[in-house]
């Protein structure tokens, strides 16, 4: 699923190609690479002329610096700051046009958020300036802003655990769609799905709310879960190094606009919409995929197939809507995504297809088959 960059993110890119053309020596590629940027999208060169006129402004002004200088003489510095105002008002101009332009560059680059990347089956931690650490899971994106009033991250794909270091009076926000995560300081994991996001505490206290301004008071697009009650389509699957994974049960709930975590605890929600109640993690070492290992419960598979992308480097899509929606509980390494998807195939009666593209195709298993 594409998700439409942001204007940070348009800001941080058009800021990064500038620099890679301008103080390094720059292949044919490279600027082919930056040229095609620009294509992709109106705003993308919008942004890339935006950063360049303010470079090419700061350097014209910056050679216009020594029209500033000033002879030595003996007389007052007011008579001498008076006469110069009155003799060389461009000169003064310069010097003030300059310290402005560089001013507001220098401020323009240390607002930009700091952007993080991950690729195909890579984890990796980041330390942040303020003493947090972050891993970020496989194939995930997140930005980091961060403000004397708070430090705000936005994460726009994957997943990422975060040890946050305590500032009661700078808290520690993230952003997911048109939810946002709030703490002071604990340890938490964030996993953004296609259609969902899933917040589940290890430590300390976390507040889960929807922006005011994305509210709309829809029922319809949250996720509720609680065990208790029946659900189609649950099965348990067991590879040959792990135990089998009993399903926890879950069915829609009440909902809100704001919740509260404690230690043990997760909750299932839309990307945009309310937000149901928080329930009990399943059993299992939390965020286990910063050790080389994914476990699911009662999940659904198109999910389990969002992350299993994540660490394939052949593209598994789900051509069945009602396959999609089956719930499953499954723990495997992730670095055996073929093993998993056999063993998918195997429990859940799937057909697994690869086309001419190296496409990985799961559909459902036709009578007779």
């Amino acid at each position: 699923m594409t998700t439409m960059s942001t204007e940070a993110e348009i800001k941080a890119a058009a800021r990064s190609w500038l620099l890679r053309l301008s103080l390094d020596s720059p292949s044919q590629q490279e600027q082919a690479d930056c040229a095609a940027w620009c294509a992709q999208d109106p705003r993308h060169a919008a942004a890339y002329r935006r950063i360049e006129s303010i470079w090419h402004d700061a350097a014209s002004l910056k050679e216009l610096a020594p029209l500033a200088w000033i002879p030595p003489t003996r007389d007052p510095w007011w008579r001498r700051l008076r006469a110069s105002l009155v003799v060389h008002p461009l000169r003064w101009g310069a010097t003030v046009g300059l310290t402005a332009a560089l001013t507001v560059l220098g401020l323009w680059l240390a607002l930009a958020p700091a952007q993080y990347t991950t690729g195909i089956a890579e984890v990796r931690n980041i330390r942040l300036s303020d003493g947090s650490d972050v891993t970020m899971g496989a194939h995930s994106a997140l930005a980091v802003a961060f403000r004397p009033h708070e430090r705000r991250v936005t994460l726009s794909r994957g997943v990422a655990f975060f040890s946050v270091a305590k500032n009661p009076s700078r808290p520690f926000i993230v952003s997911v769609g048109d939810k946002e995560v709030r703490v002071v300081g604990t340890k938490f994991e964030i996993r953004r799905y296609p259609e969902s996001v899933r917040v589940a505490v290890v430590e300390g206290t976390v507040e889960v709310r929807q922006v005011p301004e994305h509210s709309d008071g829809t029922a319809g697009d949250a996720r509720a879960v609680r065990p208790g009650h029946h659900v189609e389509s649950t099965a348990t699957v067991t590879m040959r190094d792990g135990a089998a994974i009993t399903p926890t049960v879950l069915t829609p709930d009440d909902s809100g606009s704001e919740r509260i975590l404690t230690p043990g605890q997760e909750v299932i929600t839309g990307l945009t919409g309310v937000i149901p109640p928080p329930q009990v993690m399943p059993g299992g070492q939390p965020a286990a995929w910063r050790y080389g290992r994914l476990v699911y419960v009662d999940t659904p598979l198109k999910d389990v197939i969002a992350d299993a992308n994540r660490y394939s480097r052949e593209p598994i899509r789900i051509t069945d809507p009602a396959v999609a929606n089956m719930r499953v509980s499954v723990t495997y390494p992730s670095d055996r995504i073929e093993e998993m998807l056999s063993a998918l195939s195997r429990t859940l009666s799937l057909d697994i297809e690869r086309n001419g593209t190296g496409d990985i195709n799961l559909k459902a298993r036709g009578p007779g088959d």
